[in-house]
């Protein structure tokens, strides 16, 4: 398995690590896991409840009501997010640390960089036990694996390439890479175009293995970034 995976992670780092992870869960798994967190950094008042916003809304938000600071606020989605992060930024490093391997599902521990004697927090990031199994799952349900975008530097590479049958699922506007999009139909595909399964196996490849996307060559970005979309190359405990 070889040696453990460590790194430094600033602070800031941190609390945006943080808030990936959380953006990418449901309304409900938000507020399941943010309650019980919050009642530990602060003395609050806290009720769960699902209920419709708006009087024209069609569905109902799973959320939380929350007495702070004298006033009571149902918050729910990004806005118990930012709630929660806003909240959290206000403590101690020990306490970021605590609730960064509780959400991140790893250890980590309060440290100053090497170099710059700035504060911040060692994890082990247990990304030494990944292994690509060739699954397929990553991209068959890409609506939690992958980022609908990508960086100018994609794009450029397949120009330089001559990639324009990649280039034709693109669409840039505002400074936006969308990728993924048929070239047919004008919608997303569910599942990347790219890929195949191999014959009598099952297994995948990516037919364009060797010059795809950053974030698809970086994935899974971490432990619970795996887990959370199935992963089999992380193995579960």
């Amino acid at each position: 398995m070889g040696t453990k995976h460590q790194r430094f992670v600033s602070i800031p780092d941190a609390i945006e690590e943080i808030k990936t992870t959380l953006l990418m869960q449901s309304e409900f798994k938000k507020r399941e896991e943010l309650e019980p967190i919050l009642r530990q950094l602060e003395d609050l008042q806290i009720r769960k409840d699902t209920i419709k916003v708006h009087p024209l809304d069609f569905v109902s938000r799973d959320g939380l009501w929350i007495k702070y600071q004298g006033s009571e606020k149902f918050y729910y989605g990004i806005d118990l997010v930012e709630f929660f992060l806003d909240l959290l930024s206000s403590k101690s490093a020990e306490t970021i640390s605590k609730v960064y391997s509780e959400i991140e599902w790893v250890k980590s521990s309060v440290a100053k960089h090497p170099k710059t004697g700035v504060t911040g927090l060692l994890v082990e990031t247990e990304m030494e036990k990944f292994k690509c199994v060739q699954c397929g799952h990553c991209c068959l349900e890409l609506s939690g694996a992958y980022q609908t975008s990508v960086p100018d530097s994609d794009v450029a590479r397949w120009e330089r390439e001559q990639r324009f049958d990649i280039l034709e699922w693109v669409i840039s506007f505002g400074g936006i890479n969308e990728i993924w999009i048929s070239p047919r139909t004008g919608e997303y595909v569910n599942r990347c175009p790219w890929l195949r399964k191999l014959p009598k196996q099952n297994k995948y490849i990516c037919r364009i293995h060797e010059t795809k996307p950053e974030h698809c060559q970086n994935f899974p970005k971490s432990k619970r970034h795996a887990l959370d979309n199935c992963c089999k190359g992380f193995p579960t405990e």
